[in-house]
């Protein structure tokens, strides 16, 4: 007669398994994010390196999208030739593929005309095929100078009586919670003294691997004014990733 295993033998088996499931599953996914995080900052430093790259043959970053997607728009066709990190691999190869995609999924908006707005309003849900960012799934772009944020086609704030080149610049990844920020107003609207308000758009793994806010890189220089305030208070609270 063969000796079997007891049910109570099989149910401390599978309680075993259960609870190693328990442990490892949760560092798994963890271990997850924490590379996702690495691979964006590597793709975003590549780009910087292309951008800068860019700067120096034509004395200016490429400019935005309205949208602030980092290429020209697909759902609803910019006129023929438009270009906005494009420019980064053709004509001239600074990078051989400048339209990266990011590695977290884009899954919501926040959009106000300033970072305490954005603070206190509830991320709105993108819809891929409508959400132009959503749809394409690739790195936030924006670009500027001293006077305002001209983009590539002209939106209504576009003004081509001001300085049209772009002289600083910034990608972002939505990060782990899958949240982008459409940021033409807080560009236009925080300087440095809306530190409190910006620094809470930033990604911080010691408040959690999945934990609110964007993984930024920024570069160039511009200096805002009483009209137009530059993205002086974004770019001071990306300073504190570093």
């Amino acid at each position: 007669m063969k000796k079997a295993f007891t049910l109570i033998e099989l149910l401390i088996v599978v309680a075993i398994i259960a609870i190693l499931a328990a442990i490892a599953v949760p560092n798994f996914l963890e271990a997850q994010v924490r590379s996702k995080v690495s691979r964006v900052k590597a793709d975003i430093r590549s780009e910087a390196t292309a951008m800068e790259s860019y700067c120096v043959d034509n004395n200016c970053y490429p400019n935005c999208h309205p949208f602030g997607i980092a290429s020209s728009n697909t759902l609803a066709p910019d006129p023929v030739g438009t270009m906005i990190l494009e420019r980064l691999s053709t004509p001239v190869a600074y990078m051989s593929n400048s339209l990266l995609k990011d590695v977290f999924s884009v899954k919501f908006r926040l959009s106000a005309a300033s970072a305490s707005a954005i603070q206190a309003i509830t991320p709105t849900a993108t819809v891929i095929g409508v959400d132009q960012a959503a749809t394409l799934n690739s790195y936030i772009y924006q670009s500027w100078n001293s006077q305002q944020r001209y983009t590539t086609p002209a939106d209504g704030f576009s003004d081509a009586a001001k300085a049209t080149k772009s002289t600083a610049w910034l990608l972002h990844s939505c990060g782990p919670d899958g949240t982008y920020y459409n940021l033409g107003g807080v560009l236009a609207n925080d300087d440095a003294t809306q530190l409190q308000y910006t620094i809470d758009f930033i990604y911080d793994p010691t408040n959690g691997t999945v934990s609110r806010g964007s993984i930024w890189r920024t570069g160039g220089a511009s200096s805002g004014s009483t009209a137009y305030k530059a993205g002086e208070g974004l770019r001071k609270a990306i300073e504190t990733q570093k």
